[in-house]
């Protein structure tokens, strides 16, 4: 084993050329492999903490009704099927000890209505503005205008959207109340502000499978962006729970309520509505006292109606769930969706990426494709690897047949050309990927960061945050041994057929 390897260690200084282009495809490729692999986990785990903490939580409920679970960048316009049991599943999540938070929401396509121009639609996410900031601090930046308060009507219409109704209904968005923003009009607005176009309201519509649909007038309150991604989470627009609700006709939770008096309590517990209507007087009088009042006891001034805010009450067809510290969501779905199937509620859970659907696999997807690119370069280095090395093999033919000539078997000269190979590849390969390793650091000490909507997909966020992964390292590792068995089958066939003869035939 000693033999071969000096053997095949001498004759890598002997075709130093032909080594060093082998040993140059495998760096570069063992490089590219690295780094690429390194960006795009720190982009996985970028997308996955940003989107967890500024838009969809770890998990997300809705009914077993929904069939799909693309439910939150579902650009169908479909809309979602409504929870209708939502207090089963309150009672369910409040009772994990590993979920930090959720938060109920409404979401959906919504037609804005317009008599001066064409129809125009947004998303539109419906949430107690309150409880949004608690649940997601710091996600969206005010640009103008104000925030939505809690129990208040109204809609924060977000910058891509601003963008996306002027260019193509023709007008502007701007705050209700405030004076229009000139530092944010697009540069083909008009000079003067008396042509501008603008809207401080908008009535939306609720896109829905029946004809139950409202049109709801909400003023606009503010402008906003997002941290990050505002260009694919700017999709969405966020108004106040009940105008959602009053759009797509749901139960709404400020439905009027009527307060009664303690004696109407009364009357109603002693079933005297049901006798008068079993009885020809309408309205009588009692002479004994202490008896029950009757119904000419009412009188209009003990009733009132009233109206009280409760997010909780009405409909919702989302539940944005927050896994604490530790806890993986992809574990955690199939634990609570247990949990629902015991205690028999009608709804599911399914993890961020399922909701997110494309965008939620798109590191994945990546990863894949990077792997495919880096196993092309590959793929010729192994073809230029497999070449050199069998054309070695044919201009050593008289070595390797005076070889076998004094006794040398075909495994000593297949160990030989297996080290040569190996030798490069751990070589060349393994500096590749050291070279990797160390860039990807130096990326990390850079902290570079971004507001360009393009490089934040590519960073995962606003700041660039490459990972070193033993997975990533392993992969690589296979990879390279994968290359190096391959590349060196047709060369030992090779080597495998010259006999003793052919040194006496060359000479």
């Amino acid at each position: 084993m000693e033999l071969a390897f000096k053997i095949g260690w001498r004759n890598l200084w002997r075709h130093k050329g032909k080594s060093i282009v082998i040993g140059f495809i495998l760096l570069i490729g063992s490089l590219l492999m690295t780094v690429g692999n390194g960006m795009i986990s720190g982009m996985e785990a970028g997308l996955s903490k940003n989107m967890v903490e500024m838009f969809s939580g770890d998990l997300v409920v809705i009914t077993k009704e929904q069939k799909n679970d693309d439910v939150l960048l579902n650009m169908t316009g479909k809309p979602l099927k409504v929870i209708k049991n939502f207090e089963a599943a309150k009672k369910v999540l409040t009772k994990q000890d590993w979920i930090e938070k959720f938060l109920p929401a409404t979401t959906g396509y919504a037609m804005i209505l317009d008599s001066q121009s064409e129809m125009a639609d947004t998303f539109l996410l419906g949430v107690d503005m309150k409880r949004y900031q608690e649940m997601f601090p710091g996600t969206i930046k005010l640009q103008e205008g104000a925030l939505l308060k809690s129990g208040e009507k109204g809609v924060l219409v977000s910058e891509y959207a601003q963008k996306q109704f002027y260019e193509y209904f023709n007008y502007w968005v701007t705050p209700k109340d405030f004076p229009i923003n000139r530092k944010k009009l697009p540069k083909d607005a008009p000079k003067k502000l008396s042509q501008l176009e603008t809207r401080k309201e908008l009535v939306f519509m609720g896109a829905s499978t029946t004809s139950s649909t409202v049109d709801v007038r909400v003023p606009v309150k503010g402008i906003f962006k997002y941290k990050a991604f505002n260009n694919l989470c700017g999709f969405y627009s966020i108004v106040d729970i009940e105008s959602f609700r009053e759009a797509y006709n749901y139960v709404t939770g400020a439905d009027s309520k009527v307060e009664i008096a303690d004696t109407e309590k009364k009357l109603l517990a002693n079933d005297e509505l049901d006798q008068l209507f079993s009885s020809d007087e309408i309205v009588g009088n009692t002479t004994e006292s202490g008896e029950s009042p009757s119904i000419g006891d009412l009188k209009l001034d003990t009733t009132k109606a009233v109206q009280k805010y409760n997010p909780d009450a009405g409909s919702f067809n989302l539940v944005f769930v927050k896994l604490k510290d530790g806890f993986d969501a992809d574990q955690e779905v199939k634990k609570l969706n247990k949990v629902f199937e015991a205690k028999k509620v009608e709804v599911r859970a399914v993890t961020w990426k399922q909701a997110m659907g494309t965008f939620g696999s798109m590191a994945g997807l990546i990863k894949v494709a990077l792997n495919m690119f880096i196993m092309f370069i590959f793929f010729v280095a192994m073809i230029v690897i497999m070449n050199t090395l069998s054309m070695a093999a044919m201009e050593r033919t008289a070595e390797i047949g005076m070889m076998r000539a004094i006794g040398a078997r075909k495994g000593f000269l297949s160990k030989m050309f297996i080290y040569e190979t190996g030798t490069l590849s751990f070589f060349f390969g393994g500096l590749g990927i050291v070279l990797g390793i160390i860039i990807i650091y130096l990326l990390q000490f850079a902290n570079l960061s971004t507001t360009n909507e393009v490089l934040q997909l590519v960073y995962g966020g606003e700041k660039l945050n490459p990972l070193f992964t033993w997975s990533d390292l392993f992969l690589g590792i296979f990879e390279l041994l994968i290359v190096t068995i391959l590349s060196v089958l047709y060369p030992l066939r090779v080597v495998g057929k010259i006999v003793p003869l052919d040194a006496i035939a060359r000479d």
